[in-house]
């Protein structure tokens, strides 16, 4: 498949955000978080339902109440954020409910294991997209340290799960983009 690369340039991918920030009238938190609400957030949801959908699990996201976050929008920037304390009020309310530990852990997400994976089924993956011969001829890393890096990984010596992860992402972008590999021929199992 051959990129038409029009799609590319076609439009500003801000404008939209942009758009959003400037309609709203309040503070520079208040049009943030409006911004935020009507794009990155809609765009979030949509992925981790279907995410959640794709692997069969029952997933409900907490505070998505619409009257709930309408609430929430009202509450003035300044019980929200202090310093670099963020969601003040949700704190503040749960602090006799939630562990102190909890309330001021850092934010963690959804880890997923791509570090075991790379070690153990998932090994052909670095071996192709890190190690293999396409990969090493773009000439972009050198190869011993590319070896070290993924062996110290396989022996579990350190943990580089991260960064393989982005070497892989990176050639299999390399070979659509850049090479024009049809998509469905570099996502094939290896």
């Amino acid at each position: 498949m051959i990129l038409d690369k029009g799609i590319l340039t076609a439009r500003d991918s801000y404008a939209e955000g942009l758009r959003c920030y400037d309609e709203h009238s309040g503070g520079t938190l208040e049009r943030m978080s409006h911004a935020d609400l009507q794009t990155f957030l809609v765009e979030l949801l949509m992925k981790q339902d279907q995410m959640s959908m794709a692997a069969s699990i029952e997933s409900r996201v907490p505070y998505l109440d619409h009257a709930f976050v309408e609430h929430v929008a009202t509450i003035p920037g300044c019980f929200k954020l202090r310093g670099w304390q963020t969601k003040v009020v949700l704190r503040a309310a749960l602090r006799d409910l939630v562990p102190w530990q909890i309330l001021t852990r850092r934010k963690m997400g959804f880890p997923v294991p791509v570090g075991r994976w790379l070690r153990g089924p998932f090994w052909p993956v670095v071996q192709d997209f890190v190690l293999g011969p396409r990969a090493l001829a773009r000439g972009l890393f050198k190869p011993d340290e590319l070896q070290r890096l993924a062996g110290e990984h396989r022996q579990g010596a350190r943990a580089h799960g991260d960064r393989l992860w982005l070497l892989i992402n990176l050639e299999i972008w390399h070979r659509i983009f850049l090479d024009g590999e049809d998509i469905g021929a570099v996502m094939r199992a290896r």
